[in-house]
């Protein structure tokens, strides 16, 4: 297999992670194809016929295929890819999911964010929702002089010593995968990211933004909603997401608050931005508030894990 992105010699891999994946993943992946090799499908679909079906896609581009016969969640599907990877010596990967997609040059403007000293943990993608593509992604950072405070700045310019990134589009340095023994399994789904880009940060290792790495990207199931003559974009989370979210919340607040508290401000201006949203604009309310309710109790009594959809 030909190596397309490579630092100091050595290939840059990739891990897509799918699960149910809609009709344009061919054409995802070619682009993924297109910047990376070897790249490795991380396939969390449990229907026989949808896993024949990535296989297929990915083998059309060369890619290698791992099939999990249950949903193992997120974080657990990126660690047996990026343990595929650092066994054959790859020493920086490209996390994916099945809703990405990146641009040209993309591979090339990441690799020059991780040649930057000194040696990042992680690199993320100028990112683009969909959803409402006018909108630049932004990212958490810390207020310079406010600890309790943080900002959102767009890379409009290279970001440096961000609190976290997206998986999705990011470059991780294995070597920093293997010192933190990966992402938790035991958050499964939401926040694994942010969480690992925190970890990082208690070694001493920052996270940057290259700006030049342009990501086209679905995060979620956003609609478009008019409201008092302005258009709002309300996740419409389903209500084990919501589950999840919260749940996870709790234990990312936990962990790391005290070490850096703009997180904690960030998480709960978020969770109350989720509820209004849900309250003005999303159908279902009752059920996905109690789903809510539900997730910030699994945080308070410690619940890890898969959670089940009943």
């Amino acid at each position: 297999m030909s190596t397309r992105a490579s630092i100091d010699g050595r290939p840059v891999g990739a891990v897509v992670v799918t699960f149910f994946p809609d009709d344009q993943l061919d054409s995802r992946f070619a682009a993924i194809g297109r910047e990376f090799a070897p790249v490795i499908v991380v396939d969390n679909s449990t229907d026989p016929v949808v896993q024949a079906r990535v296989r297929a896609a990915g083998s059309t581009h060369g890619f290698e295929y791992i099939g999990n016969a249950a949903n193992l969640g997120l974080a657990a599907a990126l660690n047996r890819g990026f343990a595929r990877h650092a066994s054959r010596a790859v020493q920086w990967a490209v996390a994916f999911d099945q809703d990405s997609t990146p641009e040209p040059g993309f591979a090339d403007a990441l690799i020059a964010g991780a040649q930057r000293p000194p040696r990042p943990a992680v690199i993320g993608a100028n990112w683009t929702d969909e959803a409402h593509a006018d909108r630049p992604s932004r990212h958490l950072c810390r207020h310079p002089h406010l600890p309790l405070c943080f900002q959102r700045p767009a890379a409009e310019r290279d970001l440096e010593d961000v609190t976290c990134v997206i998986a999705s589009g990011s470059l991780f340095d294995l070597s920093t995968w293997t010192e933190l023994a990966g992402f938790d399994e035991g958050l499964f789904l939401d926040l694994v990211d942010t969480d690992y880009c925190l970890r990082a940060a208690r070694r001493g290792r920052t996270t940057r933004v290259a700006a030049a790495a342009r990501l086209r990207h679905r995060r979620g199931s956003k609609q478009p909603v008019r409201f008092a003559g302005r258009t709002f974009f309300p996740a419409f989370m389903p209500p084990l997401r919501l589950r999840y979210l919260f749940r996870n919340r709790i234990a990312l607040c936990a962990r790391h608050a005290r070490s850096t508290p703009h997180v904690l401000s960030f998480e709960l201006v978020y969770a109350a931005k989720i509820l209004t949203e849900i309250v003005l604009f999303e159908d279902r309310k009752l059920r996905k508030l109690a789903a809510c309710a539900r997730g910030v109790w699994d945080g308070l009594t410690g619940r890890k894990g898969p959670i089940a959809s009943a």
